[in-house]
């Protein structure tokens, strides 16, 4: 990586005079590192970091959760490793495909797997999906609505999302509309390891910042300063194991394939550099000519497994105190695939069901919506809003499911309900899916 890049990749990741870098040594607010005497201490909303799944692939991930099993026509790999199998989750007994059941049931007890469409069934229009197909304000994509609602009270690095991911322009982020640059897991780890770089150890650097604050506030600042100071610093241990941390995450990327990318998102929310990270997990992609379900099921199977590693991964950084807020992962493609075989060919578009799985902290387990008839093949049915069942009387139609899954996950994250009525047009937030 050229020079001028490294430093430009740097300055995105750490602000500019390495603010984030200083605020992730020192575990002192970049707020208060930037205007100390400005500082007070205040409760912060409980607000998220978001680590989403995007794909313009339309990969068949709603063909084997949870609301898929109940009709007999809806077709399933025969593959032992996709056997169906009985799972409880939000006190409901439904069936899903065996790598689903066989999450940890503390990872389910936080799962919603919302069903939904995307309505559009071209892989082009996946730009046209993140900003909920022309329902966001502005034409914003999602991920950037809340990312711009989130940076305050997160104090993030930057305002933008980020992107580890993108295959193709048709996943680059836009932010206010400016295209985004991918940063891909090696780039992020030849940025970080440069020879001068403080993320070695981040004693010296917390041992200076750490100073240099506590010496105006002993000439300027108020007593609750001092005092909410003392509450945010880390010490020189603490210091010293983050930084073993994330340079032991970062030796093990070596390219930029899934495993590489639940690293370097892992670390990037460690960094807290962005309220919203991307990252790109297949689960059986473009599949017309898939049929016996060959690479659905080896695709599925390996991305709930890496899934799994990156909730794991990112709940253990927070018990650890690496990572300061907790993560909601989340999945999101253009469309979803037929539930219905033609014929002997594998699966084709369906943007009238795709199935967002999305774990974390505020999330109650469950199943959301659900699935009916419709032509020759199935779409995502009516919503109640009151329990977040599937009903052909639902108050939330079809063609407002999408839109209430923006919403919930938006409340999930912290994003206050009259910014995401201001920002999104259409449906409701599903309280049922949500612990408080």
């Amino acid at each position: 990586m050229k020079l001028h890049r490294r430093k430009m990749l740097y300055t995105a990741l750490f602000g500019a005079g390495g603010l984030g870098l200083k605020s992730l040594a020192t575990g002192i607010p970049m707020s208060v590192l930037a205007r100390p005497l400005k500082a007070r201490a205040q409760d912060a909303a409980t607000s998220r970091i978001l680590i989403l799944s995007s794909s313009s692939a339309g990969d068949p991930i709603n063909a084997n959760v949870p609301g898929t099993y109940e009709d007999a026509a809806v077709q399933h790999s025969n593959d032992p490793r996709m056997a169906p199998m009985a799972m409880t989750i939000g006190g409901q007994q439904l069936t899903t495909a065996k790598p689903w059941a066989e999450l940890p049931p503390s990872i389910l007890q936080k799962t919603v797997f919302f069903h939904h469409g995307t309505y559009t069934n071209a892989h082009p229009n996946h730009p046209k999906v993140m900003r909920l197909m022309g329902s966001t304000e502005r034409n914003e994509m999602l991920v950037s609505i809340y990312s711009d609602a989130l940076s305050d009270v997160l104090e993030t690095v930057q305002r933008e999302p980020i992107s580890v991911g993108a295959r193709g322009g048709n996943e680059i982020l836009t932010f206010q509309g400016r295209s985004l640059a991918n940063v891909s897991p090696v780039a992020l780890k030849t940025a970080l390891a440069q020879e001068d770089n403080a993320l070695g150890d981040l004693r010296p650097l917390r041992d200076q910042a750490v100073d240099e604050i506590y010496a105006l506030y002993q000439e300027h600042g108020t007593e609750n300063q001092r005092r909410m100071l003392d509450r945010f610093v880390v010490t020189r241990d603490e210091a010293r194991s983050l930084s073993l941390d994330l340079v032991e995450r970062l030796a093990t990327i070596n390219g930029n394939n899934e495993t590489d990318q639940v690293l370097a998102a892992s670390v990037l929310a460690a960094m807290n550099v962005s309220p919203v990270i991307t990252l790109r997990i297949d689960f059986g992609g473009d599949n017309h000519n898939d049929g016996e379900f060959v690479r659905e099921t080896n695709e599925t199977v390996e991305g709930v497994g890496h899934i799994q590693t990156l909730v794991e991964t990112v709940d253990g950084m927070r018990g650890e105190g690496v990572l300061r807020s907790d993560v909601i992962v989340g999945t999101l493609n253009v469309f979803g695939r037929d539930l219905a075989r033609k014929g002997r060919q594998g699966r084709d578009h369906n943007g009238r069901h795709h199935c967002a799985v999305l774990i974390g902290e505020g999330l109650r387990g469950g199943v959301i919506g659900g699935i009916e008839p419709t032509g020759n093949d199935y779409q995502a049915q009516a919503i109640d809003s009151a329990t977040g069942r599937a009903s052909a009387s639902g108050n939330i139609p079809h063609e407002e499911t999408f839109q209430s899954m923006a919403k919930t996950l938006g409340v999930a994250l912290g994003v206050p309900r009259t910014r995401l009525d201001e920002a999104i047009t259409g449906g409701q937030v599903i309280d049922s899916a949500l612990t408080g």
